[in-house]
């Protein structure tokens, strides 16, 4: 269903090459979307998110690397693991930032306007279901050591790159802009 989703915005347009074959390729027909915040804001929210998603995959490394009693137990570990998925979806967001240029194509704005805020919303999410079985881990008394303070820690730091990158791409919402 996905793939079918922005075929509406596309047209097949054939054309004759210089030794006489038929080309076929697509061309873009649909609406035109920009930002709706100034360029000030766009550049801060843009250096914003980019950093939110460096110290985020910064601090998912410096949670599993060290040996813990989080990283050896399956419903601590499981959540931050699958952290992975949405921390991947909002960095690539984040870098098709500094790429993409207004103005955007509906399938951009798209991703500008759904995935990056549910991805933000799910590191979030994450973050805390791993922060409450750590803490499931120390009313069952089991033995913590430093790396599970350095997971702990990964966590948090994770929660907060999520709540500020989420700020961010609220700020970030694109519109039909009929100027382009």
């Amino acid at each position: 269903m996905s793939r079918n989703r922005y075929v509406g915005d596309y047209r097949i347009v054939e054309r004759l090459d210089g030794k006489g074959r038929v080309r076929s390729e697509s061309e873009y027909i649909g609406k035109r979307y920009g930002y709706e915040a100034d360029g000030v804001t766009v550049r801060r929210g843009r250096a914003i998110a980019t950093a939110c998603c460096a110290l985020g995959w910064a601090a998912y490394l410096m949670a599993l690397l060290p040996q813990s009693t989080a990283t050896r137990t399956v419903y601590t570990s499981l959540p931050f693991i699958f952290q992975a998925i949405p921390l991947a979806l909002t960095t690539g967001t984040a870098f098709s930032l500094w790429t993409a240029k207004p103005p955007f194509e509906h399938r951009h704005a798209d991703r500008l306007q759904n995935r990056a805020p549910a991805g933000t919303f799910f590191m979030m999410a994450l973050a805390v279901t791993a922060l409450i079985g750590e803490a499931v881990n120390l009313m069952r008394g089991l033995a913590l050591t430093g790396g599970d303070g350095l997971f702990c820690l990964g966590a948090a730091v994770i929660f907060v790159c999520g709540f500020m990158g989420h700020r961010q791409w609220k700020r970030l919402k694109c519109s039909v802009n009929d100027a382009f």
